[in-house]
């Protein structure tokens, strides 16, 4: 499938949509739906708000983007280049530009935007849902995102040594990803007592002695591709290695559950179970434990009743957490199990077998 098919499909499912909702028209302005429906596009010149600097609407017989003055020949010479999309702009400092081009083309009042844009009504959320199931062909650019990501991180963490900093280590991430055309969302990284008191490290300038725990989530292609290693300098103490195992124990049960068909209420329901089974039943609660994945950090979070169905297609990104300790890898769920995405063979791994069928985890790496 070539990028214009795989355009036309999804405007396709969009009308669809729509016509099931009984609205002229649809106004995609996030970033992560203006990457969905261009196969790829970036919207962004700012990382720092979910809208775009450009936005896709659809109607029953057009497809357009809409921008001001200033992005048009760039969006349509680097971003959605030969895509079935017509132009619109408006001059940057017309206040109203934008909807006077929509009621050009349709009533608004029977249009429908992601963000609420433009004074239009807030789309049924289910919107973010037609991306949830991703093509073959986005599979292929998520195992190419996988492969890099992880090489980006693995590549940082091989280079630290003791007394390098947490910013130190962070900036190389975010300078390996930025290499392979890898935005770094999140670049957390936490060394020694650190990674046993945050969940969320963002960097510091505490430099690392013994062991350091390193997260990213990149994006590109308006893919985002999550994981996590752990490294020891030095012999870990057993209290580590017992905690890094139980929690790759606790992962390996996730990505064993994330079966089509299953709830991700379910998966979650068998992970704590696994918690529990390793002595560490309360430690799903301080933390999120992740979910579904794609064209968002996570799409949707596995709660307790969480009834999402999984399907082929649909990518996931768990991470268990123990004090101390945390794995995680995006997989894609096929129909006999996952995929793992951000894996290489640089990495070791440990092999965990539940009776579930065997996970090969990533190993605490020791140095």
């Amino acid at each position: 499938m070539d990028r214009a098919t795989e355009v036309r499909a999804k405007l396709d499912s969009i009308r669809a949509w729509a016509v099931k909702r009984d609205v002229d028209g649809v106004l995609i302005g996030s970033q992560s739906g203006f990457a969905w429906v261009t196969a790829g596009g970036h919207s962004h010149v700012s990382l720092g708000e979910p809208r775009g600097v450009a936005s896709i609407l659809v109607t029953a017989d057009g497809a357009y983007l809409m921008t001001a003055n200033i992005e048009l020949r760039r969006m349509f010479d680097e971003e959605v280049p030969e895509l079935p999309f017509e132009g619109v702009a408006w001059e940057w400092h017309e206040s109203s530009g934008a909807e006077r081009a929509i009621a050009e083309r349709c009533d608004p009042a029977r249009v429908v935007s992601d963000l609420e844009l433009f004074g239009l009504a807030r789309a049924d959320p289910n919107l973010a849902a037609l991306r949830f199931t991703l093509l073959p062909v986005e599979v292929e650019r998520y195992r190419a995102l996988g492969r890099d990501a992880a090489v980006a991180v693995e590549s940082a963490c091989l280079a630290a040594r003791p007394g390098d900093t947490e910013l130190d280590v962070a900036a190389r991430v975010a300078e390996e990803c930025s290499r392979r055309n890898i935005l770094a969302l999140v670049d957390l990284v936490a060394v020694d007592d650190r990674i046993a008191a945050y969940r969320h490290p963002l960097p510091t300038p505490r430099r690392l002695e013994r062991t350091m725990l390193v997260a990213l989530t990149g994006r590109r292609h308006g893919l985002h591709a999550s994981l996590t290693r752990m490294v020891a300098f030095g012999d870990p103490n057993a209290d580590l290695v017992r905690r890094h195992q139980a929690v790759l124990r606790v992962d390996a049960r996730y990505l064993s559950r994330s079966r089509p068909a299953e709830t991700l209420g379910g998966v979650l329901e068998a992970a704590i179970e696994q918690y529990a089974a390793e002595g560490f039943a309360d430690e799903w609660r301080l933390h999120h434990q992740g979910g579904l994945t794609g064209y968002a950090g996570r799409e949707v979070f596995a709660t307790r009743g969480e009834r999402h169905r999984l399907e082929p297609g649909q990518a996931l990104a768990w991470n268990p957490s123990i004090t101390r300790v945390k794995s995680e890898d995006t997989v894609v769920v096929g129909d006999g199990g996952v995929e793992v995405l951000t894996s290489t063979n640089s990495w070791p791994r440990v092999e965990v077998d539940l009776g579930e069928g065997t996970s090969f985890r990533p190993a605490l790496l020791r140095r």
